[in-house]
């Protein structure tokens, strides 16, 4: 690799042993892919320290503790507990001040403490061509794809990355990376955020690690389902980039010869029927938790709920989450949105999910933090992406529906499906 004096000051330790580290393992990255040089970045979004974890949270201790300053712009993944509410979870207080410490390490750090999902809702907005790292999929498809930044799947490459302002250029940081490899041509009318992951998580699944081009559509999706179709094929298919001409930078409307000669595949109404069929393997009477919010909320999601949720209860013995980032959450609170969503007897959760928090059953937690994940029956989501996780982290049944139908399920005691 061509290293810049920047690049080699930093590997002699110039600015300290721990910005060493972080470009040591640069560029070993690098070099495993073949990177010619390395790239400015101009943010990044890192992993949190998991508190299910006990090692986790001491490496971000040790990283602070060792003078780990962010060079760039940066926010936080998702953690196991919300650090505010976290007695509506009932998350183990153990866990919480465990989750707190990591906190206090990104603080120092200089990190966004945004604990999400989808900091681009907190304000963490990189403009077309920004090359940046990201510890989360759905991050990276949505930034790539909508707003024409540049990021590969990164790991916990990402927080190396931000503290040295510096990335290997591979992948989707190169031009010729970013061209579309299928055609997918959408034969059916999705609508809402639920239906446009699904119809990600069937495009994902046909095209794994693919850029698709996504012509058909009806209509241009809003942000909400943009970032929903996303996150679909990011969980489905390691798609970390779609192209959607006439919102994904460059390409216009006018770019009809853009997918010429590639392989086409049709997506129909029966393969969304598929997927949400799928996903609903539990039973319809017996559910424990109502999720909304996967990806977090956007506070226009949160309008909606507060709209499908006004004047209305919760059915007694049925729990419904919703989630979203800190900053939505204070702007719905500050707005007058939580009041109603609040008074149905709804949970606003920030920084954590049920697949993150400590209901997961994958994680193998410090015994002296006391968790026990809890039997569910099944839990009932909007998200395609949720319930794929559900079932790999949480091993509990799921039952896929639209928002809609989802709010009308937490009311009624009873699934409402889709079709």
């Amino acid at each position: 690799m061509r290293l810049s004096d920047q690049d080699k000051a930093l590997l002699d330790g110039v600015k300290g042993d721990v910005d060493r580290q972080a470009m040591e393992a640069l560029v070993q990255l690098g070099e495993a892919f073949d990177a010619e040089d390395m790239v400015d970045i101009g943010y990044a979004h890192v992993h949190a320290g998991m508190a299910m974890y006990l090692g986790d949270v001491e490496l971000m201790e040790e990283l602070a503790e060792r003078g780990a300053r962010m060079a760039v712009p940066a926010s936080t993944n998702i953690a196991n507990a919300d650090m505010e509410n976290w007695q509506a979870t009932r998350a183990p207080e153990s866990l919480v001040r465990l989750q707190k410490r990591a906190e206090t390490a990104h603080n120092t750090m200089g990190t966004g403490g945004c604990f999400t999902c989808t900091p681009y809702w907190a304000g963490h907005w990189p403009t077309w061509n920004t090359h940046m790292a990201s510890i989360e999929s759905g991050v990276t498809v949505f930034c790539n794809s909508v707003l024409g930044a540049r990021s590969n799947r990164d790991g916990f490459f990402a927080v190396y990355a931000g503290m040295t302002g510096r990335y290997p250029r591979f992948g989707l940081h190169l031009d010729e990376n970013r061209k579309p490899t299928h055609r997918v041509v959408v034969e059916a009318a999705p609508s809402g955020t639920a239906d446009f992951t699904v119809l990600g998580y069937a495009i994902g699944s046909q095209t794994t690690n693919a850029i698709p081009l996504i012509t058909g559509l009806e209509r241009r999706p809003n942000l909400d389902e943009l970032d929903a179709l996303g996150v679909g094929m990011a969980t489905s298919g390691g798609v970390a980039m779609f192209i959607l001409p006439g919102v994904t930078p460059p390409y216009g409307d006018g770019d009809a010869g853009l997918g010429a000669g590639l392989p086409s595949l049709p997506i129909q109404e029966r393969d969304l029927r598929a997927v949400y069929e799928d996903f609903c393997s539990g039973e319809h009477s017996r559910f424990d938790i109502v999720h909304l919010g996967c990806p977090h909320a956007s506070f226009e999601e949160m309008k909606h709920y507060a709209q499908l949720l006004d004047g209305k209860m919760v059915k007694p013995g049925v729990e419904l989450w919703i989630t979203t980032n800190r900053t939505v959450r204070q702007m719905a609170r500050d707005s007058g949105l939580l009041r109603p969503i609040e008074a149905s007897g709804a949970k606003v959760i920030s920084d954590t999910c049920p697949i993150s928090c400590h209901f997961a059953r994958t994680a193998s937690p410090d015994p002296a933090l006391g968790v026990e994940p809890p039997t569910l029956r099944a839990i009932v989501v909007d998200s395609a992406k949720q319930a794929r996780y559900i079932r790999d982290m949480i091993h509990c049944p799921t039952l896929l529906t639209t928002t809609e139908k989802a709010v009308e399920t937490a009311v009624s005691g009873t699934f409402v499906p889709r079709w």
